[in-house]
């Protein structure tokens, strides 16, 4: 299989069976999330993979999927399915190299990096990862597929979100939380007195969630 030439943050753990795929929001970098996971993971479970989006910044400091003008929230999404593939193949690649079953991968992200983690489990012909992480993020758009997160099967689910997030707003938390009960996965989902951001609150919630998976 082509490896993709994405950029990454690697966290290697030596001769672990689990992969922990997480993608970072518009304006941020393949740090982002990364730096979170010493947090997340302390018992070292997972080698964990920071893709950097393929958009740079004008002012060349952080990274996108697709284009947000950040004063109107207006989004271009001309990227998204492009992004969205690019990913795909990275997480196979990866995933191959490593010799770890997509199966055994957990896919997770916050803000762009949520939206395309939900788009990636629910493709029609998506292989079936071992869980979905999705921060701060709504449903993949209508307009760039079909998705589909009826496939759920029981597989671990963790959704958050911030209370007062304006970028989201509070109808998308919801038609996310509809849809994966409704898909059948083993949902948990939280929400949190902040904006478009994360906490250390979120994040020892995620640490025990992700205690729980494979």
């Amino acid at each position: 299989m082509r490896a993709m030439t994405l950029t990454q943050y690697r966290i290697d753990r030596g001769g672990v069976d689990r992969l922990l795929f997480l993608m970072h929001g518009y304006t941020a970098e393949q740090h982002h999330l990364a730096s979170y996971v010493p947090l997340v993971d302390p018992d070292e479970r997972f080698t964990a993979i920071a893709p950097r989006g393929p958009m740079t910044m004008p002012d060349g400091d952080g990274a996108g999927w697709w284009h947000i003008d950040l004063e109107t929230f207006e989004q271009d999404l001309s990227q998204f399915t492009p992004s969205l593939d690019t990913l795909e193949a990275f997480i196979a690649s990866e995933a191959e190299a490593a010799g770890v079953p997509l199966e055994r991968c957990i896919i997770g992200g916050f803000s762009q990096g949520g939206y395309l983690a939900l788009a990636l489990v629910s493709k029609p012909d998506a292989p079936a990862y071992a869980g979905v992480w999705a921060i701060c993020a709504g449903l993949p758009p209508a307009s760039e597929g079909t998705f589909d997160l009826s496939n759920g099967g029981g597989r671990p689910a963790l959704f958050q979100w911030g209370t007062k997030d304006a970028f989201i707003g509070p109808d998308q938390p919801l038609e996310v939380i509809a849809a994966l009960e409704a898909g059948g996965w083993d949902l948990r989902h939280h929400a949190y007195e902040m904006a478009h951001s994360q906490t250390i609150e979120m994040m020892i919630d995620a640490r025990e969630w992700l205690a729980g998976v494979l």
